[in-house]
């Protein structure tokens, strides 16, 4: 079986990418189920035949290996010594996941709680990153508060439209959506204006405040 390429963990930066990569062969090849349920009891109590437990052992043993080979040879030595996939797996993550909750609530979540929208950047963009940091609060948000917490951060211009009707997070993002638009379409209405005025003026008068304005710059 072929797979993709993973490029080694070997700090912090692209530890996420790493993450998901890692994750995502380990779910192609049928084991990641270790890093998350445990393992079956020992052969023989209540009924649970021999294979299964060689099953386990045989599925944790290709999780470890698939985590030890995405490492690179300066921090492999760190972790080889942690004898099971979900063992490994922790503890890499320990180590380099900057976004693991120490405190209340994860820092992404204690990120969103200062987030504030800047009408000067896409908003659209700015809401799918408010919603990602929203989404890590554990237990999650609710449709309602989510939608809520957005209504109170958004420009008021666009939260007096959600505001006025049902509070979810689809109506948040039709009321960001349209704004949108109408913001593309008033720099198109600006653009066209500015060019049809050029086109109107004599060419030397033109030329003249073009010239002006590249000095200006």
């Amino acid at each position: 079986m072929a797979f993709l390429p993973i490029k080694l963990l070997d700090s912090a930066d692209g530890y996420l990418r790493w993450k998901e990569s890692v994750l995502l062969r380990l779910h192609t090849v049928g084991v990641a189920h270790v890093l998350s349920d445990d393992p079956p009891a020992p052969a023989g109590d209540d009924g649970v035949p021999a294979a299964a437990a060689k099953k386990w052992a045989r599925d944790d043993a290709v999780c470890r290996g698939h985590i030890l080979a995405a490492l690179s040879d300066r921090i492999l030595p760190d972790y080889a010594r942690h004898a099971t996939g979900r063992a490994l797996w922790r503890a890499v993550a320990r180590t380099y996941d900057v976004e693991a909750s120490f405190g209340l609530y994860p820092r992404s979540y204690d990120r969103f709680l200062y987030f504030q929208f800047d009408e000067g950047v896409p908003l659209p963009e700015q809401l799918a990153h408010a919603e990602a940091l929203a989404a890590t609060k554990d237990p999650p948000l609710s449709d309602f508060s989510m939608a809520h917490n957005m209504c109170i951060r958004l420009p008021e211009k666009v939260a007096l439209v959600i505001s006025d009707g049902d509070m979810t997070m689809d109506r948040v993002w039709r009321a960001v959506l349209r704004n949108e638009e109408r913001r593309i379409e008033k720099e198109d209405r600006e653009l066209r204006g500015t060019v049809a005025r050029e086109a109107q003026e004599p060419e030397g008068k033109a030329a003249h405040r073009r010239r002006r304005q590249g000095k200006l710059l």
